[in-house]
């Protein structure tokens, strides 16, 4: 299985070094600075995973033609410009670990409906000042067929990325665990970059685990307005969004003690960029979930609120 990894943030290191420290055939766009770290030194992973790898490191694209697996792992306002790097590349399959739910259809505008397919990465890691990848959750890597359903292809992948030590697996309901850890990213991102504390700080609190709350509610009221069943990802969305506040405060408080014992050092991406003065990846994730509720003609004044604010800090980044 050919694959390539379009993008070399801290997801398309862990996913390229996992790959090419496991034998597989894979290659790595890069560009910049980073690109030329890779290539002299190597994807160095430490946390969970501890070694370095060699992996092809490509800075212009035009030098492949294609492969089986497209990984597209790059940040969503970077989406366009990627996509259109690597347009006239045939893949079979192609699918998108950015944050939020528009990734599917950025992918299938470029390579048709039939070559995407669905996933979502419930793994993180943090790329270091010295070039470095932290993997700091490994909690899952889930692939299936758009919108729902289970296929060789699928489970051929995910073999492969489970071998490698990527947590990955098939899943035939991929819609509703894209658009279930949807309402849950959009809600940490939001108090995170507000706090400016690692998960497990805010999460800890009263008053900032009722924001994620709510937050959470508000997005999953989106989901269940288009039909989209909601489930726990590794984390109890259900109880939050079907309880009392009260209740999901607690909810919420608990998993701020596992995060503590078992990822203390797990941060938001959206935060690390903002400490690093990146550009913020907000428009198609928090923006896409304010523009969707005003669709759907639903409230979201806890998300409006949030999400006007963080476009406030990019701004003045």
């Amino acid at each position: 299985m050919e694959i390539v990894v379009l993008g070399a943030g801290a997801l398309g290191s862990i996913i390229s070094g996992h790959l090419a420290r496991a034998g597989e055939s894979v290659s790595l766009i890069a560009r910049g600075d980073r690109a030329r770290f890779l290539q002299q030194n190597g994807v160095t992973v430490t946390g969970l995973s501890k070694f370095n790898a060699s992996c092809p490191v490509i800075t212009d694209a035009n030098a492949l033609s294609g492969g089986d697996v497209l990984i597209l792992a790059v940040k969503s306002h970077d989406v366009d410009a990627a996509l259109a790097s690597v347009a006239d590349m045939k893949f079979s399959s192609v699918l998108s670990v950015q944050n939020g739910v528009y990734g599917n259809e950025q992918l299938a505008r470029v390579f048709g409906s039939q070559a995407t397919l669905g996933a979502t990465a419930s793994f993180s890691g943090e790329v270091s000042p010295q070039g470095e990848v932290r993997f700091t959750v490994n909690g899952g890597f889930f692939i299936g067929e758009l919108p729902s359903g289970l296929s060789p292809r699928v489970k051929d992948l995910a073999t492969t990325l489970a071998n490698s030590g990527i947590n990955a697996e098939a899943v035939p309901n991929i819609q509703s665990l894209q658009w279930s850890k949807f309402v849950l990213w959009v809600a940490y991102t939001s108090i995170s970059v507000l706090t400016r504390l690692p998960t497990y700080k805010f999460l800890s609190d009263q008053d900032t685990a009722l924001l994620c709350a709510r937050i959470m509610r508000e997005v999953a009221n989106v989901a269940k307005h288009r039909e989209i069943a909601l489930e726990d990802v590794g984390f109890p969305v259900i109880s939050v969004v079907n309880d009392t506040e009260d209740a999901a405060v607690s909810v919420l408080n608990k998993f701020s003690n596992d995060l503590e014992e078992n990822s203390p050092y797990h941060r938001m991406s959206t935060l690390q960029d903002l400490e690093n003065g990146k550009r913020l990846e907000i428009d198609a994730t928090l923006g896409y979930a304010v523009d969707a509720a005003q669709m759907c003609g639903l409230p979201a004044p806890t998300l409006d609120v949030c999400y006007t604010l963080i476009k406030g800090i990019n701004r003045l980044l």
